[in-house]
């Protein structure tokens, strides 16, 4: 299965317990694990559901890590944990 559509996962890694939602890209934790196994359309659906439950300051500061990882391949955050590492 080809994989066209990126991984909202922005490297925030953490999921809030009462809301069940990451704190990066607000997947559930049953939409992450199953990231893989979602058709493409499922996937986009989960991007916009995710995205639906941001808004101000964590939805700018997603769409600008997730249009750099859709570009680059890496998210800023995994970028910089990468350079801290060299």
């Amino acid at each position: 299965m080809t994989m066209s559509i990126v991984s909202p996962c922005i490297n925030v890694c953490v999921t809030d317990p009462e809301s069940d939602l990451c704190y990066g890209c607000a997947r559930t934790t049953a939409e992450i694990t199953k990231w893989s196994s979602y058709s493409d359309k499922e996937q986009t659906e989960v991007v916009e559901a995710s995205m639906s439950r941001m808004d101000g300051w964590q939805l700018e500061s997603f769409q600008k890590a997730y249009k750099q990882k859709i570009e680059t391949g890496v998210s800023p955050i995994k970028k910089q944990k990468l350079q801290n590492n060299d």
